[in-house]
Formats: structure tokens, sequence, C-alpha cells
């Protein structure tokens, strides 16, 4: 209960009339009655305030046995109509975060690229399948530290093997569903995130709750069913570039999988490629040896650091090393994909604060005076950039380039 409501039951009892005749253990019978009819219901961390300072209030003023009924039914209707999303969302989420296996379809939307459409698959701790339209099977386990890649037509396999795991991350699951249901467990909890109830609609005939979350890294909104406690969907918004759209929808929560459904060995009969992934945080230096990398092998800069722009520049990459397009990329080709990668996602990484920007799409390699990519590090009053001829300055001001493209997580 916040310190408002608080203030406003206290005002409330100071108000009635006294009774200073009650016996005490007359209140004291009254409290727990009140307690009772609570006992049954699921007890969030807000309906726990409202019982003990309810119950608290009730001992401290001697109120009419008649006043102190009618008040706690008006103050029983005033939590329902008044209190209860609130409340919803808590065990909502409580309940997602508690899941231990999950069903349900995913759809992708990328500013620029096709839209693809999946069935998506978990089971605790950490273990994550996505199947593609296309057959295209994904499976991922951060705990095991790798991820698979299975194309049934080609029978071929990718086998990624992550690295040098930050401590701090190791505990940290990293799939979609692992991160979304995080990212809300914490706006959940956080009494500063702003969360706008919707109220009630129909969705594929059923009548479902919603609550948006506007102010988290990736804006969402969760529609659940006000039965079960249990989100039926959730979209959620990457901002990018480029733009990012997740809808994830008809879950079925707790349902019996198959372990088997989420094993890393790859199938008989499948050519391999295997390569190794550095999943520690990215640095400065980083982005200078990918945009080494770009300038030295095609003599250019790439469009952009967003997905499209990555896997654009991945394939002109490729294709001038002389990528096999049947046998697919060699090892060395893949790790060098991934290096270059790894390093545009330190831009990509840079909170919004750090007021980032690109502009080497039409930059020729080797200008020592074009300014391709400056920010802000954190507790720095000036910008560093980097230039052309990959040098890099600290300036008090950032470069005055129009068409540079502003960067957001």
């Amino acid at each position: 209960m916040n310190d408002h409501n608080h203030n406003d039951w206290e005002q409330l009892f100071e108000q009635l009339p006294a009774d200073t005749e009650v016996r005490d253990e007359h209140r004291a019978r009254l409290r727990e009655q009140f307690l009772d009819s609570f006992q049954a219901e699921p007890s969030t961390a807000a309906r726990r305030h409202l019982i003990r300072d309810t119950g608290r209030i009730l001992m401290k003023y001697k109120v009419p046995h008649c006043t102190a009924v009618t008040l706690l039914v008006a103050g029983a209707i005033w939590i329902l109509q008044h209190s209860t999303p609130a409340y919803a969302l808590e065990q909502i989420v409580d309940n997602l975060v508690k899941a231990q296996s999950a069903r349900f379809e995913m759809t992708v939307k990328v500013e620029g690229l096709p839209e693809q459409k999946m069935k998506a698959f978990y089971l605790e701790p950490a273990h994550f399948r996505q199947e593609l339209m296309n057959g295209y099977v994904n499976i991922s386990d951060w705990n095991a530290g790798k991820t698979i890649g299975l194309e049934p037509n080609t029978k071929q396999a990718t086998v990624l093997n992550i690295v040098n795991i930050p401590e701090e991350a190791r505990n940290q699951q990293q799939n979609q569903f692992d991160a979304i249901r995080e990212m809300l467990r914490k706006a959940a909890s956080d009494p500063n995130t702003k969360v706008e109830t919707l109220g009630e609609k129909q969705l594929d005939g059923k009548t479902v709750v919603g609550f948006r979350f506007r102010d988290i890294p990736m804006p969402m909104t969760l529609w659940a069913d006000p039965v079960t406690q249990l989100p039926v969907r959730i979209e959620a918004t990457m901002i990018g570039p480029p733009k990012t759209e997740v809808v994830m929808s008809n879950y079925e929560f707790n349902v019996k999988l198959d372990a088997s459904l989420f094993s890393l060995k790859v199938p008989d009969g499948y050519t391999v490629l295997e390569a190794d992934v550095d999943a520690s945080k990215p640095a400065e230096k980083d982005l200078i040896a990918s945009l080494k990398m770009c300038s030295n092998e095609l003599g250019e800069f790439p469009a952009g650091f967003d997905a499209v722009a990555i896997g654009s520049f991945a394939g002109k990459y490729l294709a001038k090393q002389g990528l096999n397009a049947q046998r697919g990329p060699t090892k060395e080709q893949m790790q060098s994909v991934i290096k270059i990668s790894r390093g545009l996602q330190f831009a990509m990484l840079l909170p919004a604060e750090s007021d980032a920007h690109y502009a080497g799409a039409k930059a020729k390699p080797g200008d020592k005076e074009q300014a391709i990519f400056w920010y802000r590090p954190d507790g720095s009053t000036k910008y560093r950039v980097i230039y052309a001829d990959l040098s890099v300055k600290e300036v008090d001001a950032a470069p005055g380039i129009s068409d540079a493209i502003k960067l957001q997580q």
C-alpha cells in the first residue's frame, strides 16, 4: 500500500466516532475475521501490505462494530474496483517467471526484411528451440554455452560455441523467452515503472486484460487471461535501427516437453560448420578492428550497424572471399563475419545517453578529415570521434553531419 492510500485510510478512521467502551478482545476478533476473509486468496505483496495496514488500523482505533463492518465491506469493494489490475499484474508476471516450460508462436518483423513466423519451445533451465516455417531449427542452451542451427533441406548444421562469458552474465539466460520475462519481472517489481492499464478486450474469442510498459528498454504490451492469470500474448518493440517487432502468442505453460527437442547433438548425415562466439563485452578497439576488416576487404564501410545492414555487408564480405554457395562458408569465413558483427555491436550496445551516431555509409576509407562514428563515454563531457582513416580524437562537441544515423538500443 503506498503512503497516499495509507494516509487516506488513517484520516477516514480518525474522523469516525470513537467507542471507548469497546473491548480489546472484540477488536482483535474483528481483525481476525478480516484476515480470514483473505486467507484463501493469492497473496501478492500489495495485498499483504493492505491486510497488514488495515488490521493495524482496526486495532488502533476503537471503531463501533457496525461501522467497522460497513467500512470493511466498502474497503473490499474499493480494492476490487481500483486495485485489482495492479495486483493481478504482479501475479501474472510472477506466474510467468515461475513457468517451468512453455510452448508458443512467434512472429518477428524486422524493418526491411520479410516477416518470420516460427514455433517456440522453452524448458527450464535455459533450453530454447525455434522452428521456422521453412524447416530451419535453432536450439540454444546458455548454460551449456552452445547454440546449433539445423537446415534439414541441405543437411547442414551450424554449431556456435559461446566463449568468454562474463562472470556477471553466467546466471543470465540469453534467449528471447528468458530475456522478456526477466525484463517484465524487473518492471513489475519497480515502483517507478509506469504501467498503463488497458482494461479488457476480446482476443481470439477470449476475454483478456492488458498492460502496457512504455519506459523500459524494450517497450511491451502484455495481454493475459484474468482467470488463469497467465499471459496469452506479449508484444515487444525494439526501436533499432532497424525497428523490430516481436509478437509471442498462443502460450501454453507448464506443458510436458520431450527433452530430445532440446538436444545439442547434431543428427547423423549433417555437414557441420563450427565456430566460436566471443561473449565478452566488445570495446571501442573491437569496433575499430571490424571497420578495418570491412574497409580492407571491400574498400567501403557498412551502410549501418543494424541487422539488415550487417547481414547485407556480411554477404558481400563472404562473396569477396570466395564463398561456395553449395557448401556454405568455411570456418575461417564464419569466424571473420562473427568478429565483424561483434565489433559493430559495441556501437549498438551504447546507452541513449552516449548520443552515438554513425556517418560512414558514404565515407571514403582513409579520409582523416571525415568523421564516421562518435559517442560520449559514460561520465565524460567530451565526444570520442572515429575518422575514416580509423584514427580517434576527443572533441568538445559532436560533429555536425546532418545525415548521420543516431544509434539506439
